[in-house]
């Protein structure tokens, strides 16, 4: 191995180990500033969970329009996937 490829290992080496150290530094003081904050203060407001269910009728059109070849004239409903713990 000559000199030239030892080097450029070397220096690699502590460009990494410099750029590691850059990210260890940044993240310690990013936990320290959030260590500051009042936990308590931190409020995220959500919407509520709306829970909406086909009627029959709409049921009843869906299995009508399924047999047929045009069902662009559904009108399906809105249902939510939210999970009930996701309120304040």
């Amino acid at each position: 191995m000559n000199v030239q490829k030892s080097a450029a290992i070397v220096a690699a080496m502590l460009i990494t180990a410099a750029g590691m150290a850059a990210i260890a530094s940044y993240s310690n003081a990013a936990a320290s500033a959030n260590r500051g904050a009042d936990a308590s203060a931190t409020v995220i407001r959500t919407l509520p969970t709306v829970n909406v269910h086909p009627t029959p009728a709409q049921i009843r059109e869906l299995r009508d329009n399924r047999a047929s070849a045009a069902p662009a004239s559904l009108r399906m409903p809105y249902y939510s996937f939210a999970s009930d713990s996701a309120g304040a």
